[in-house]
């Protein structure tokens, strides 16, 4: 008899959920959890903040790679400014979700992982670049550290959102 594998925490199964947007789940779930800050993460917020951390981390290393693999291309230009913009705009969601602002992040967090990551697709297939494994799995990583960390700021938003009754006399 195999041995089973434990299930993922009830945080990060929360993170990698599919409401109405589309990641993938089993994916999610790996990359998520092989990251120690995230895997241990006790709340919400905590959890936000691991996540958007790590994909700024991310993000990074893969923009550092492909100034060097892909020198002096044009979808070197395109995925450099791709990467700039993911990174800026998960840092300017992080900065709000650290102060425990949680409407402006989730348009951030979404905008860097889908329309930036398209840009960086769309250079690469247009000069028929061979595939670099590296810039292939940062394209696949960024949407799930931006949707699953939108997923959880909304979530945040809504425990904020709420007020607590009126207590009567």
């Amino acid at each position: 008899m195999a041995p089973s594998t434990p299930s993922p925490p009830p945080l990060i199964q929360k993170a990698c959920s599919n409401s109405s947007r589309t990641i993938d789940t089993e994916l999610c779930l790996r990359v998520l959890e092989s990251i120690p800050k995230v895997a241990t993460a006790k709340d919400l917020q905590s959890l936000a903040i691991a996540i958007i951390e790590s994909g700024i981390s991310n993000s990074t290393d893969t923009r550092t790679h492909i100034e060097a693999a892909l020198k002096g291309s044009g979808a070197a230009n395109e995925c450099k400014y791709a990467y700039d913009q993911v990174v800026q705009r998960f840092g300017a969601a992080l900065h709000e979700v650290e102060i425990h602002e949680y409407l402006y992040p989730s348009y951030e967090l979404l905008t860097a992982s889908t329309d930036y990551v398209k840009l960086c697709d769309a250079a690469l297939a247009k000069e028929k670049k061979v595939e670099d494994e590296v810039i292939s799995i940062g394209n696949k990583v960024v949407p799930i550290f931006g949707i699953s960390a939108c997923l959880i700021v909304e979530e945040l938003e809504g425990d904020h959102s709420r007020v607590a009754p009126t207590p009567t006399a």
